[in-house]
């Protein structure tokens, strides 16, 4: 994400002071994470505009990133702490405007989804998702010339017109593709299916919920620059067992839960939990990548920037 957007400051407004009649944070989760901690920092100098990250299913203590639009169409490779690992092409892709990654098992195979779905002034009729396998690391870090054959890509429209997003997630159990936008007041969260039938014809993806119980700016945050889109959500990423939605914002990130039974409509129409993220540190400065661990004992999130810093949330 180039620039923070463009979202109308007096419909924040208006949030913030309905907000102060709705239904409290909960309160009873707070300390399911510990505090965020500083393990590393992003050391490949290419990755500068890191849009989104999740962890490899293959290679233990590995993370996959990507950079936003202009930078090509790779997958960088890191450690938890940030080290360089090498980056893979994607060939058969573009980066029009990559925002997010998702990795999951896809009939016993790791998987990961490249989300090219920003689109910061609306303009664009359809949209793409790419589906690679996970490339293996097979030594400490990835040859100059690896790459990864997509396959298969998923074209996709919104039903009401155009929307920028930067929140995706796979739920394998219910073969869907979670899509959250951004700059919408409240955002909206639609589903696709993940393996449509084939062709070029894009599939037109279904609204699930408006997510209204993110806390709009505070009356601080509007006082600072690019405040008043500090509640926009920036990446999304569903733990192991696909019970619990993680979703970062500018300020902090919130943790939805499904009940059994429940749909993911029904978990982000409640109340969250909220995760409280350093506010006040230039290393996490624009904050656009979140994901578990995958066992769910951990968060990781970081930020676009070169150098940006790595911080690691703990489960109580």
């Amino acid at each position: 994400m180039k620039t923070l957007g463009r979202t109308v400051f007096f419909v924040y407004g208006l949030l913030f002071i309905t907000s102060l009649n709705s239904a409290p944070l909960d309160a009873g989760m707070a300390a399911a994470f510990t505090s965020a901690r500083a393990v590393g920092r992003l050391q490949d100098e290419r990755l500068v505009e890191c849009s989104g990250m999740d962890a490899s299913l293959s290679a233990p203590g590995m993370l996959w990133a990507v950079n936003d639009g202009g930078h090509g169409p790779f997958l960088y490779a890191l450690a938890s702490d940030g080290r360089n690992l090498g980056r893979v092409q994607v060939r058969g892709a573009r980066n029009r405007d990559w925002e997010a990654l998702d990795t999951f098992l896809w009939q016993g195979r790791p998987m990961i989804l490249i989300a090219d779905f920003g689109d910061n002034k609306e303009q664009h009729s359809t949209h793409t998702l790419y589906i690679v396998p996970e490339p293996v690391l097979k030594g400490d870090v990835f040859e100059a010339s690896a790459a990864v054959e997509v396959a298969w890509r998923i074209l996709f429209r919104y039903p009401d017109g155009g929307h920028d997003a930067e929140g995706v997630a796979v739920d394998t159990a219910g073969g869907e593709v979670l899509v959250l936008t951004k700059r919408d007041a409240p955002p909206l969260l639609f589903s696709l299916p993940l393996d449509p039938p084939p062709g070029e014809t894009p599939v037109t993806a279904r609204k699930v919920a408006e997510i209204d119980e993110i806390p709009p700016p505070s009356a601080a945050d509007l006082t600072k620059k690019f405040g008043a889109f500090s509640s926009q959500p920036t990446a999304l990423d569903l733990s192991a067992d696909r019970r619990r939605a993680l979703v970062l914002t500018y300020k902090h990130a919130y943790l939805f839960r499904r009940e059994s039974g429940a749909s993911w409509g029904d978990a982000f129409r409640d109340v969250p939990q909220q995760i409280p993220l350093p506010t006040e540190n230039k290393a996490l400065r624009q904050r656009e990548a979140i994901c578990f661990a995958p066992d769910d004992r951990a968060i990781f999130v970081t930020s676009e920037g070169k150098g940006a810093g790595i911080f690691r949330l703990d489960a109580r």
